[in-house]
């Protein structure tokens, strides 16, 4: 490597950069990296990204920025609305208007994905290489996504991340105390991963790429324990110290399935929370704290 390529600031663009933007930023700022910002509220960037102000649903609102280039480029987009026509608008339209925007290739594009583009419904074990035919609005424009980045032709990731929590994020507090449990029946399996470690996911695959390691083109990104809704409300009813109470509606989300991270343990990366038990300690420390209710002292 050249003393010159040795030198050079490295530069980080973050496509939407929200909570995990933020959070990524602050672990590559500190490096000594450039990092721009892209959203259309800037006033959210963390401090140090340089913020860009723009909507990847508005092709002149991009072009306005003139040709956007980094070493690597993370996309993490949230819909414009929660219906097909809102997915649509920014996983298909607003990807493409931001492919187009960036002027040269990437060293490689990170894209988050999820396990909603995975239909299977009956506990199935699920990694990379099962299939993807998804049978809901979000998993089908998520799926085109991660084509379209595909279509590029450049290095590319494409993470899989299961249902994202972490502190400051109390819905599913919210509804174990309401009584708004998972009925005991059916059994129905989710996958999750914390915010932290989803930053720390990314930041590991950029690091790794920067000292030359093979990638794959594809990551589950889930923490270690496949737990069923139930085990999850359950044990935070405990801690809650509430009774477990359903109003008798079933999951209305995507299939019960069980996806597996060999390949984000196979990376390297170390999880900083392996179930959510660990996951959720912290999220239960910053509800007692914000609601001044102190831990159960059985």
């Amino acid at each position: 490597m050249r003393d010159d390529e040795m030198t050079k600031q490295k530069k980080l663009l973050i496509i939407g950069c929200g909570d995990i933007g933020n959070g990524l930023a602050q672990v590559v700022l500190p490096r000594g990296w450039q990092v721009q910002g892209l959203r259309r509220d800037i006033t959210k960037l963390a401090a140090g990204i340089e913020p860009l102000s723009a909507d990847v649903c508005e092709p002149r609102s991009i072009a306005a920025l003139g040709p956007l280039q980094a070493d690597y480029v993370v996309v993490t987009l949230t819909p414009a609305g929660n219906n097909a026509a809102g997915y649509a608008a920014v996983f298909e339209q607003g990807l493409a208007n931001i492919v187009a925007a960036i002027a040269t290739a990437p060293k490689r594009i990170f894209f988050v994905s999820s396990t909603g583009v995975y239909a299977q419904a009956n506990h199935d074990l699920i990694d990379e290489q099962s299939e993807t035919s998804p049978d809901r609005f979000s998993g089908q424009s998520l799926l085109k996504g991660e084509r379209a980045i595909a279509a590029t032709g450049w290095p590319y990731s494409n993470i899989r991340f299961g249902g994202i929590y972490g502190t400051g994020r109390f819905f599913m507090l919210n509804k174990v105390l309401a009584g708004d449990c998972a009925p005991a029946e059916p059994l129905h399996y989710t996958n999750r991963i914390h915010r932290d470690d989803c930053v720390g996911f990314i930041a590991h695959l950029i690091n790794k790429a920067e000292e030359g390691d093979e990638l794959e083109n594809c990551y589950v990104g889930v923490d270690d324990e496949a737990a069923s809704i139930q085990d999850v409300q359950g044990w935070l009813a405990e801690q809650l110290d509430v009774a477990y109470a359903s109003k008798g509606e079933p999951i209305a989300r995507t299939g019960s399935k069980r996806c597996v991270n060999a390949r984000l343990r196979a990376s390297g990366y170390a999880l900083k929370y392996p179930t959510f038990r660990s996951g959720f300690e912290p999220v239960l420390r910053a509800w007692r704290a914000s609601t001044g209710k102190a831990q159960n002292s059985d």
